[in-house]
């Protein structure tokens, strides 16, 4: 594997935004493989493979090569070691920045044992695992959700059955494919690629969902002809999850306050012949007073720290701190207190998280259970999903009954 100065320049692009501005990880990722369409695909692999592996093991890299992050060619020095590390051959590497491929290589074998250093995660999110789960779980999961996401697929039963699409990927893709227990309808693909140029995706035979992700919608529990309303719904991939087990009978109300997703979303209802569907702006205040009382289940997918993705965002560990996370959380709480009013007597109100830490989930829905509003409300049962038991990403769940 040959690592050539334009490509190198690609990802010292990509580190640069994700790392230094504080972009998204996937966005950026995209939006640099469509301005370099001339490479070819295993140049758009190398690059994907440099920034990804180079935001998740940054801390491990800086060790390595004893990196001043002050530097003026710290990303470039970042590259450099990423690419010794690994073994990738980068002739122009000494050119490229300051750093002598000598003393990297001494340095590999002998890099601080610290937990931290070796996960590569900041001291506080070391600490904040080993408070809540001790020294056995906590390395299990952060070792787990060090490694690359697995590839899950959601069967879309409006229009086939998960025995016909495992064959057909087979058959016409050369796709290998496994089912999952206990999620009837989920298959993992056997080797990470891309699939959504395929003509079965444009049909809307299936979606790209982790697998804990699928979970969510099944916990819910909904059932044809219910109201439900999903806040925070995103680009919609639990809404169009709970419109499939609902059979594409009954409404649910999607909102969120992105034009770019709503736009994502209604794609995503049309190839997948989902039409139960209608998608309000969070911001719209007579949300709150039209739906008072109304619905059968809310399903708040609340704004976190992401800390259980980590699998396929890593950036998320260097974007967050302790202060982003307690604003996050009265952002919760605040959503928990106003959405909550929107479940009719005797339905559910469903609180989620991609993230596995008290703080932001059982802690949370603890406190709103002592507020007015939730005094009507009972917890019927919450799970933690952790990455280490499910291959999928860290979640939370809780389901509450209002009385």
């Amino acid at each position: 594997m040959k690592l050539y100065r334009n490509l190198a320049h690609g990802i010292l692009e990509g580190v640069q935004k994700v790392l230094g501005n504080r972009r998204a990880l996937r966005p950026t990722l995209k939006n640099i493989l469509i301005k370099n369409r001339k490479w070819g695909s295993n140049d758009r692999k190398l690059v994907g493979k440099g920034i990804i592996e180079i935001i998740r093991w940054k801390r491990k890299f800086d060790v390595i090569g004893k990196l001043n992050v002050k530097s003026k060619n710290y990303y470039k020095n970042l590259i450099v070691v990423w690419s010794i590390y690994n073994d990738i051959e980068f002739e122009e590497c000494l050119t490229f920045s300051e750093l002598k491929k000598d003393n990297i290589c001494n340095n590999i074998s002998i890099t601080n044992s610290k937990r931290a250093f070796k996960n590569s995660i900041p001291d506080w999110l070391d600490s904040l695992g080993m408070k809540t789960y001790g020294k056995v779980i906590w390395e299990k999961e952060i070792q787990a959700l060090n490694r690359p996401a697995k590839l899950f697929l959601r069967t879309n039963t409006l229009k086939t059955n998960v025995k016909k699409l495992q064959a057909y990927l087979k058959e016409n893709h050369k796709v290998n494919t496994n089912k999952v227990s206990n999620i009837p309808n989920a298959l993992v693909v056997e080797e990470n690629k891309i699939l959504t140029n395929l003509d079965i995706y444009k049909k809307g035979w299936f979606e790209i969902q982790d697998l804990n992700s699928q979970k969510i919608s099944i916990f819910t529990n909904p059932k044809p002809n219910m109201l439900i309303i999903d806040t925070c719904a995103g680009s919609g991939g639990k809404t169009l999850h709970l419109a499939t087990i609902m059979r594409n009978k009954g409404r649910i109300i999607a909102t969120d306050s992105s034009d770019r997703k709503r736009k994502q979303l209604e794609n995503r209802l049309k190839r997948n012949g989902i039409s139960i569907v209608e998608y309000l702006n969070i911001e719209n205040k007579g949300l709150l007073k039209k739906y008072y009382n109304s619905a059968n289940i809310v399903i708040i997918d609340a704004p976190c720290s992401g800390l259980g993705v980590l699998k396929r965002n890593p950036a998320a560990k260097w974007h967050i701190n302790p202060n982003r996370i307690r604003q996050l959380v009265g952002i919760q709480k605040q959503i928990l207190q106003e959405y909550a009013t929107l479940v009719k007597s005797g339905g559910n109100l469903i609180y989620a998280t991609c993230t596995i830490f008290p703080n932001e989930n059982q802690n949370q829905i603890k406190n709103f259970l002592k507020s007015k509003i939730g005094l009507e409300f009972n917890l019927e049962k919450q799970e933690i999903l952790l990455s280490q038991n499910t291959d999928g990403d860290g979640f939370y769940m809780a389901k509450l009954l209002k009385s």
